[in-house]
């Protein structure tokens, strides 16, 4: 691979990472990618279907990227675990962040790493967005949560360090996000601008101490954040600002491997910006690759407005020159030339480990009255159904809801509520539940559907003695603290649910330790 052989609209090609419609490359994405010479791809759910056509997918855009500029391609995913997973078919789904943290398998992020790497470049897939090195600190963060390993500093550092390791021996490069921290925030960067404005002794101390510690081990790179840090740059989020991703990540933290930007469509850049303009100030700014996750017309309208920025000199030559030999030297690093091994369509050994994880997460928090272990005898389970609680998160299929689940193994009474239940719906089910002494709750975000909190206060009025369960943020528990008994799980998937359940009978140690404090 020769940078020098390159012409202007090749390297420019090779800046961006871009999203590809359908689970098959048609002739128009074929012939736009060729037209804009777009050297790297991000797949979403809708792309990958069964494992066998996800490599088939992978290997036509590595054809339709070397045809464009003899250069292979970063083809890339967020593959985080959890509620987070891009790839279901020919890979392992592993639990979430929060709950590896809270099975105290401190070492197993490493065996993760390694697993999921292999996983994924069998399906041709070379670049993770992952992990998540984001101490989530505010209970009140709709985007982050169980994303994170927790709220602590170092535990975080240690275990995304762990993951990392792990990804990258495989072969897959791992991307660290979000940079310099999207873990204290209320606001979600997809839909708005969020700021944090803590001082630079906190944002060493907290924010930024993961990063630091991953440099320190290696990654190859780092997302950036849509977010204002006000003690770095009070005008612009950190994706576009040069204090921010040269001052900072590359000057300061000496960090020489890849800057990524987080998706330049989202609202966070496109409504006070623009994509188009955002993407010439994130270049400037010291970004080597600009996420897309749009269609071919957006795409189209980023690459001409970047390719007339060079042609202009509002890009320096310098530094477009200086993002393609970075992308190209990492590029050479993962051999992204060589054949992967077919994939398989069930990993055992993996498998194993993720049960495991799953099992020993289970986190009993209380049980005053020793309600535990359960059974079908005076009680009433009530659930959500699993959702997409924010823009980042897949559709999570399950074979059963919690409830219904919970109430074909217990043999008692049960009813799924809504997400967020009005008052004329919890009257009805606190009468579903009227013959029952025993409520068997599991939420779902309810710090964020504040009608799970009222059904959890109308229940309590009504002589109820609940076990709360909390399927995602175990923060839940901050608005529902007179529960008689809590077991925090960290997701809604059909291993956590069945894993749960035995918990809950007795048939499993809950062995798991909450990843946050101050509940």
């Amino acid at each position: 691979m020769d940078m020098h052989t390159l012409s202007l609209e090749q390297k420019i090609g090779q800046l961006f990472i871009v999203a590809v419609d359908g689970s098959v490359l048609t002739d128009e994405y074929r012939t736009h990618f060729l037209q804009c010479k777009l050297g790297n791809y991000i797949y979403f759910a809708s792309n990958l279907k069964g494992y066998k056509d996800i490599r088939k997918l992978s290997d036509s855009l590595q054809d339709v990227a070397k045809e464009a500029s003899d250069i292979p391609a970063f083809i890339s995913a967020d593959q985080e675990g959890g509620m987070v997973m891009r790839a279901f078919s020919g890979t392992t789904h592993f639990p979430s962040n929060m709950a590896i943290t809270a099975s105290q398998m401190a070492d197993c992020t490493v065996q993760v790493g390694e697993m999921v790497g292999k996983e994924l470049r069998a399906l041709g897939i070379n670049l993770n967005h992952a992990p998540d090195m984001d101490v989530n600190n505010n209970p009140d963060n709709p985007v982050i949560g169980i994303r994170s390993y927790g709220d602590d500093a170092d535990i975080v550092a240690k275990m995304g360090v762990g993951y990392i390791t792990g990804l990258q021996k495989s072969g897959v490069m791992a991307n660290a996000k979000h940079f310099p921290g999207h873990g204290d925030t209320h606001m979600d960067s997809h839909l708005s601008l969020p700021y944090i404005d803590h001082d630079m002794e906190r944002l060493n101390a907290v924010e930024l101490s993961p990063f630091h510690a991953a440099i320190a081990n290696g990654v190859d790179s780092i997302m950036t954040a849509h977010i204002i840090f006000k003690a770095i740059d009070s005008e612009l989020p950190a994706t576009l600002s040069h204090k921010v991703l040269t001052g900072l990540l590359r000057e300061t933290m000496q960090f020489n491997g890849l800057i990524i930007t987080d998706c330049m469509a989202m609202d966070a850049i496109k409504e006070y910006y623009t994509t188009e303009k955002g993407c010439i100030m994130a270049l400037n700014a010291g970004a080597d690759l600009l996420c897309l996750c749009r269609p071919l017309e957006i795409q189209r309208k980023c690459y001409e407005a970047v390719l007339a920025a060079a042609k202009s000199g509002e890009i320096p030559m310098s530094r477009i020159d200086d993002a393609v030999k970075r992308i190209i030297q990492y590029k050479e690093k993962y051999r992204l030339n060589d054949i992967a091994p077919d994939p398989l369509e069930k990993y055992t050994a993996h498998e194993k480990l993720s049960d495991e994880i799953s099992r020993r997460s289970i986190t009993l928090v209380k049980d005053d009255t020793a309600l535990l272990p359960i059974s079908g005898d005076n009680l009433f389970v009530i659930s959500p159904p699993p959702y997409r609680a924010n823009i980042v998160d897949d559709t999570i299929i399950v074979q059963q809801t919690f409830c219904e689940k919970a109430a074909s193994v217990l043999g008692c009474g049960y009813a799924e509520i809504s997400v967020n239940p009005s008052e004329t719906e919890i009257a009805d089910i606190v009468d579903k539940a009227a013959d029952c002494g025993i409520l068997l709750y599991a939420t779902y975000n309810a710090m964020l559907n504040p009608g799970q909190v009222n059904l959890f206060k109308a229940m309590k009025a009504a002589g109820k003695k609940i076990i709360l369960v909390t399927l995602r943020v175990p923060y839940d528990y901050l608005k529902m603290q007179e529960a008689d008994a809590y077991v925090a799980a960290y997701e809604y998937t059909n291993r956590a649910i069945n894993n749960t359940i035995k918990a809950l009978m007795g048939e499993i140690e809950c062995m798991g330790k909450l990843p946050v404090s101050g509940l």
